[in-house]
C-alpha cells in the first residue's frame, strides 16, 4: 500500500507539471529529428539544454513547418529556443537576448553550373540573376528574405525564370538542382555541409553569398506573451548565461565551419550584447 501510494503520489505530481510546447522545425544541421546525428543540431541541442534547466515544467517537442509555426506561436504555453524575430511577433512574445546568430544565406548551385554564376568564394548580386532570363530561382512564399530580396521578388514575380513555392518546408530539397527543376535557391552554406556530411558524400553543391543579404540575422529565446510565458522567460534569461552561449558556439562551428569574421561579430552581439551594424533583426 506504501508503495502504491507512492505511486500515486509520483504520478499526480508528474501530471501537475505545467506543460511548455517547444516549437522546431525539419532543417539540418539547425534541427536534426533523425538519424545518426538526432538532436545534435544547432537549433535543437540548444532547446535541450534549456529544458535540462527546467526540471520543473513537462516539455513538450513540436515539430512544425512555416505556416503551422506561424500560427502556433501565437498559442499560449509555447516557446521557442532558437529563432529569429517574426515581424510582428513582439506584440504577442517575450524575447530573451541575443542567442545566436544566422549565418547569411544565399544561394545553392550545381559545382557543374558555377560557370553561370561565378567563381568560388565570389559575391554576387541578386538583381544581375534575376536579370538572366536562362537560369531559375526558387523562393519560398513563407519565409521572410531580406527588404532588399524582397523588393526584387516583387518586380519578378510571375516571370518564367521564378519559381514562387507555397509548399511549408524552410528550405528547398538540393535534389531539386539534381534534377534541374531549379538553377539556384536560396538557402544557407550549412545545409549542403551538413548533407554532404551526414551521407558521407563529396559535397558536389556550390554556395554563394548575395550582396542583397550581407549581414547575419540575430536569433532568440522567446515565450508566449501570457503570465505563463512571462514566468518562463524570467527563469530562462536566468539560464542564458554567457557560458552557455559559448558552449552553443562551438556547436555552431561544428556544423558550420570556424569563420573568423562570424565569431567576431557573434562576441560582439551575442556575448557583449552590443549593437552591430552586420546583424539585422527581420522582428524590426
Amino acid at each position: 500500500m506504501l508503495l502504491g501510494g507512492l505511486f500515486i503520489s509520483t504520478c499526480s505530481y508528474a501530471q501537475a507539471k505545467q506543460t511548455i510546447r517547444w516549437l522546431g522545425w525539419e532543417q539540418v544541421p539547425n534541427f536534426i529529428i533523425k538519424g545518426e546525428f538526432k538532436g545534435q543540431g544547432i537549433g535543437d541541442s540548444f532547446t535541450s539544454w534549456l529544458q535540462q534547466a527546467l526540471p520543473q515544467y513537462h516539455h513538450e517537442n513540436v515539430i512544425s513547418n512555416t505556416r503551422r509555426y506561424n500560427l502556433l506561436i501565437r498559442e499560449e504555453n509555447v516557446c521557442v529556443a532558437w529563432a529569429w524575430i517574426v515581424p510582428g511577433s513582439k506584440e504577442f512574445r517575450e524575447h530573451s537576448r541575443p542567442v545566436s546568430l544566422a549565418p547569411g544565406s544565399g544561394i545553392h548551385v550545381l559545382k557543374s553550373k558555377q560557370h553561370l554564376f561565378g567563381e568560388p568564394g565570389e559575391i554576387l548580386t541578386l538583381a544581375k540573376l534575376l536579370a538572366n532570363p536562362n537560369i531559375k530561382l526558387g523562393f519560398l512564399a513563407d519565409m521572410t528574405y531580406s527588404k532588399k530580396v524582397h523588393q526584387l521578388l516583387n518586380q519578378y514575380k510571375g516571370q518564367p525564370n521564378v519559381h514562387y513555392s507555397s509548399r511549408h518546408a524552410v528550405e528547398f530539397d538540393l535534389k531539386l538542382l539534381d534534377r534541374n527543376r531549379l538553377d539556384y535557391f536560396f538557402g544557407f552554406s550549412s545545409q549542403s555541409i551538413a548533407n554532404a556530411k551526414i551521407n558521407g558524400i563529396k559535397n558536389k553543391y556550390q554556395f554563394y553569398n548575395l550582396k542583397e543579404m550581407d549581414v547575419y540575422t540575430s536569433m532568440h529565446t522567446h515565450c508566449s506573451k501570457t503570465p505563463f510565458g512571462k514566468s518562463v522567460m524570467q527563469k530562462l534569461n536566468r539560464v542564458i548565461t554567457n557560458k552557455l552561449l559559448m558552449k552553443h558556439l562551438e556547436v555552431i562551428e561544428k556544423w558550420n565551419g570556424k569563420n573568423k569574421q562570424y565569431r567576431q561579430v557573434f562576441m560582439q552581439h551575442v556575448i557583449n550584447q552590443q549593437p552591430s551594424k552586420q546583424v539585422s533583426d527581420p522582428g524590426q
